[in-house]
């Protein structure tokens, strides 16, 4: 599940991705919750990246730098000053969690394989669907993360409002992209990271980040 080996020199290269990967399934979950649903490229990125089993590139697997340019950007104030505000000390949160839950995966034979056969069904989905956020695949996904993580701890408390929280359509796509937000986190994993680490290589993190902003700028169509 999600297996491969990235070479060393790619290596921090790879957990600067991947730690944007994670928080931005965070920012899309803080986003559903607090305001409802957003449908949009970013859903549909976050998704084909659960389903990328096989992809032996770590950026193709999350998706792109246009859809990591806003977790890269705040990638680094994170680490080098921390939480800013409530609202970033809520991310942090969630991306801890995620990062702790991808470790725990990795070591629980039973739900990897509860992950593995969610995806296979999901892939067989995409073939008839075409559109991996059409809604069975959203809820397949979603049952997925509840009976493999959902097993798992720490369990993930999500804030938000409630009549985002209790509609069924909503919930689904917050248990999709935190299974997409560990699925960053066990690539993160596979390149080698791991808490401790990540404070004590912050500063070339952030390198890294910046590097990936600078040299993928964002272009405009008028």
């Amino acid at each position: 599940m999600w297996s491969f080996l990235l070479p060393d020199a790619r290596r921090r290269r790879d957990r600067a991705l991947a730690l944007a990967g994670v928080l931005r399934s965070a920012l899309l979950v803080q986003n559903i919750a607090r305001n409802g649903t957003q449908p949009g490229e970013l859903l549909q990125i976050c998704i084909q990246s659960i389903l990328a089993l096989e992809c032996q590139d770590s950026l193709r697997a999350l998706g792109d730098i246009d859809s990591l340019r806003q977790s890269l950007a705040l990638l680094c104030p994170l680490l080098q000053r921390g939480p800013g505000n409530a609202q970033e000390a809520e991310l942090l949160r969630y991306s801890m969690a995620l990062t702790t839950l991808g470790k725990r995966l990795l070591k629980n034979s039973s739900a990897t394989r509860r992950v593995q056969e969610g995806i296979e069904q999901a892939q067989r989905q995409v073939v008839h669907f075409s559109d991996p956020t059409q809604r069975s695949i959203i809820a397949g996904l979603a049952q997925t993360y509840t009976e493999a993580i959902g097993t798992l701890r720490p369990r993930i408390i999500v804030s938000g409002e409630s009549r985002f929280l209790s509609d069924p359509d909503d919930a689904a796509r917050i248990r999709a992209l935190l299974l997409s937000g560990i699925r960053a986190a066990v690539l993160w994993r596979q390149a080698g990271g791991h808490l401790p680490g990540a404070i004590l290589e912050r500063r070339g993190l952030c390198q890294e980040a910046e590097e990936l902003l600078a040299t993928h700028p964002q272009h405009s169509t008028f």
